[in-house]
Parts: structure tokens; C-alpha cells; sequence
């Protein structure tokens, strides 16, 4: 009998959070960097600014409610085509964790151990 893989869908773990700078490493927008907008757990992705712009076509809605024409949005993008990009070093790397004094978990960078900004709170 082979082994058997159970789904279980729920939230992942994200070491990129709102407001942080990363790059992305492959795909049609490899190298460039950005601003998170949003993080989305459930799915694995996040919607970086300026990066991965989509156009959407929407038709004129009822009573004129919504006006017709051609939008450009953020598509969000995989968590892991994303790298986090250090404040002080400027260089993508890693996120480690580490407690601090106080107890507290605290995201670091992992190439020179700078603190990672506090993420913002909300999507």
C-alpha cells in the first residue's frame, strides 16, 4: 500500500507581511522590486505594487452603477517567487526569527541581522 497525502487547506505561514520590500525571482517581472499591498495566507500569494498589472474589461453596469472600460490592477503574485529585500543592507535574504529581550518574536534579516520592520496590521 503507497503512502497517502492528506489536504488540509488552512493559512500558511508567511515570512512576508504588508509593507515590506521584496523582489521577485522569476517569471516576467524577475528583478524587480516593490511594495507588498496585501498578503493572501489561504492561497499563497501576495499582490505587489506596480508589479504583475493585469488588465480587467468590465461592461457598464445596471442604471449606469458601474462605468464601462479598461482597468489596470495588481494580480497577486506566489509567495515563493517573492524575496524579502533588507532596509539597511539592501539586499534580498532571508527572514529569520529570533525572541527578544523582552520575549518577544521578532523577524530579522538573515544576512546581517538587521530587525525587519514591524508588519502592519490588517490586509
Amino acid at each position: 500500500m503507497g503512502l497517502v497525502l492528506i489536504h488540509r487547506p488552512g493559512a500558511l505561514k508567511m515570512k512576508i507581511a504588508k509593507g515590506d520590500t521584496v523582489v521577485v525571482r522569476r517569471g516576467k517581472e524577475k528583478g524587480k522590486r516593490g511594495t507588498v499591498k496585501a498578503v493572501f495566507p489561504r492561497i499563497g500569494k501576495a499582490t505587489v505594487e506596480g508589479l504583475n498589472v493585469v488588465k480587467r474589461h468590465s461592461k457598464q453596469g445596471f442604471g449606469g452603477a458601474k462605468s464601462a472600460g479598461i482597468y489596470e490592477k495588481e494580480a497577486p503574485l506566489p509567495i515563493s517567487a517573492l524575496q524579502y529585500v533588507c532596509t539597511k543592507c539592501g539586499t534580498p535574504s532571508r527572514v529569520k526569527y529570533k525572541l527578544s529581550p523582552e520575549g518577544k518574536k521578532q523577524r530579522i534579516c538573515g544576512r546581517c541581522g538587521e530587525v525587519a520592520a514591524e508588519p502592519v496590521k490588517g490586509r
